[in-house]
């Protein structure tokens, strides 16, 4: 298991929450058998830590985007300074962006994201980048715009992707990608099992989300306790005991992608040596536009 290849195809090892053990994060998903791991921005206060976290590391992939949660935060200039950062970034893809209608996004209206999301597709568009596509009960408004904006040839990820099911055929027509994350892992096995039937295997992809979306089984990977010093020395040493008998702490570590493969090849009724080979050809193929640091 430990020799598969994964690609983690959306995570934030940037966030402040696992920022200082990044590096030993990023080590111990890498022996795990993770190859790539897709980092997403979320705002311009972090665009340019995952620039360095990219430079750092060679198989870390930069995202840059504005997450509908800090659209009130945005300057005057973030439009031009995304673009700029892509530009001068020619191995970033855009992400991550969206559209959120839940009761943390309310904060904006849903006329003002929608404006937000249809000008970084069109910039990821125009620099020909993937883009991850954040939604939270926001799937009528995101087809609506796709239907208006047409094709993405780069493609489009559907983060953490948990239906409706009836949606991924129509979405995957205008360029999309549907990535599962821990997040599919509460769901009724007949839904999950629904959504993955209308998944075109050409589209599926693994994520992580980490930090969040810790996977609601048996994980193999836990995190350091925030705050404990010992996660501050740089000699971190992240549990990988896997114990029933061992609290599971709220945030994820990336090497839980084992996690997904495994509920996911399951409900596919797949092996994880298929799915991992699958899911890792398809996210070579979205992530190899131009300038990017893998290719097919």
């Amino acid at each position: 298991m430990a020799r598969l290849g994964l690609f983690d195809a959306h995570c934030h090892l940037q966030d402040s929450r696992i920022a200082h053990c990044a590096p030993v994060l990023i080590k111990q998903a890498s022996d795990a058998g993770v190859r790539w791991f897709a980092v997403n921005g979320t705002s311009e206060e972090d665009w340019e830590a995952v620039k360095e976290m990219s430079e750092t590391h060679s198989n870390v992939i930069p995202n840059f985007g504005l997450h509908p949660w800090w659209i009130p935060k945005r300057s005057p200039k973030w439009s031009s300074v995304l673009r700029e950062m892509l530009e001068a970034t020619p191995a970033a893809a855009m992400g991550e962006i969206g559209l959120d209608l839940g009761t943390r996004g309310r904060e904006t209206d849903e006329a003002l994201q929608v404006e937000i999301l249809k000008e970084q597709l069109t910039i990821a568009r125009e620099l020909n980048r993937p883009a991850s596509i954040h939604y939270v009960r926001a799937i009528g408004p995101l087809q609506k715009l796709l239907a208006e904006m047409g094709d993405f040839p780069a493609g489009l990820i559907m983060h953490s992707f948990v239906g409706p099911a009836d949606a991924a055929r129509g979405l995957a027509k205008h360029g999309a990608y549907f990535s599962f994350s821990g997040f599919i892992t509460p769901l009724k096995e007949t839904k999950a099992r629904a959504i993955l039937d209308q998944v075109p295997r050409d589209r599926i992809l693994l994520e992580t989300d980490a930090p969040d979306a810790l996977p609601k089984v048996e994980s193999e990977l836990l995190l350091p306790v925030p705050g404990d010093p010992a996660a501050h020395s740089g000699n971190e040493s992240v549990s990988d005991t896997g114990k029933k008998d061992e609290p599971k702490l709220s945030l994820n570590h990336p090497g839980n992608i084992t996690s997904v493969l495994k509920h996911v090849s399951r409900l596919m009724r797949v092996s994880e040596e298929e799915l991992s080979r699958l899911a890792l050809e398809n996210a070579r193929r979205i992530f190899s536009f131009p300038g990017s640091k893998i290719s097919v």
